[in-house]
């Protein structure tokens, strides 16, 4: 169900793929971790694996509703006639000498994608064990990252972009979304203080998050704070473009 991307392989065709789509100085380091500035990010909580998660048997609406979302991405996927994805751990670059993780990348039929995944996790030990996953093809002309910090970037050319804005049901939806994820589980975005952002000057994850997309940030509620109060923050502002 899945294709191992041998080391050979992987230096010689896969990580330039890689190297065109996303920046290597990731996780709050760079405007966001594509390299086409141009393209148009779509914010997503938590990371792909969510996909798997047992919809029954969640009871908040953003859980729910990030089930849906990581479904529909591979659904649109299928609809644009992608028939094979890139998937690896991140970073992606090659190994510096002594450099302790392990680059692992795989192709994975797009018909298959929910097995194929279950699949990596269960027999590769360095795709498991990875932090942060990317996916693309090798057209390069969209990508999905991860973060370690509790959410993830899809991105791409307008026409992917705009069409699965289409295919989710409009872009206020998709923006809907992630605000009623980050007003659901806001501990997770809030809490992992960056210290500071040296190019964007960022102060926090959120910050980060909305500054990637360009993003008004979701503005809590006294229900919000009500029903969570040890864990919602106080609203924050992106800091201001350079």
């Amino acid at each position: 169900m899945y294709r191992k991307i041998s080391e050979d392989e992987y230096d010689h065709t896969t990580l330039p793929i890689l190297e065109a789509i996303f920046d290597q100085d990731i996780y709050g380091t760079v405007d966001n971790p594509f390299i086409n500035k141009s393209w148009e990010v779509i914010l997503l909580g938590w990371d792909l694996f969510y996909m798997f998660a047992d919809e029954s048997r969640l009871t908040k609406k953003s859980k729910i509703e990030t089930v849906r979302i990581y479904k529909k991405i591979f659904q649109y996927l299928q609809a644009r006639n992608i028939r094979e994805i890139i998937i690896c751990s991140t970073p992606c670059h090659r190994p510096w000498k002594g450099e302790s993780y392990t680059n692992f990348a795989a192709i994975i039929p797009t018909s298959s994608i929910a097995e194929s995944i279950q699949d990596l996790r269960n027999k590769e030990r360095d795709f498991k064990s990875a932090s942060t996953y990317a996916i693309c093809d090798d057209t390069k002309r969209w990508g999905y990252i991860s973060t370690h910090d509790g959410f993830s970037c899809l991105a791409g050319e307008a026409d992917f972009i705009e069409g699965f804005h289409a295919f989710y049901g409009g872009r206020d939806a998709v923006r809907q979304y992630f605000y009623d994820f980050d007003a659901s589980d806001a501990w997770v975005l809030a809490y992992d203080n960056t210290g500071g952002v040296p190019a964007v000057g960022a102060n926090s994850t959120r910050e980060y998050a909305y500054y990637c997309a360009g993003w008004e940030p979701y503005v809590y509620t006294e229900q919000d704070l009500a029903e969570d109060p040890m864990e919602s923050p106080e609203p924050t502002q992106p800091p201001a473009s350079p």
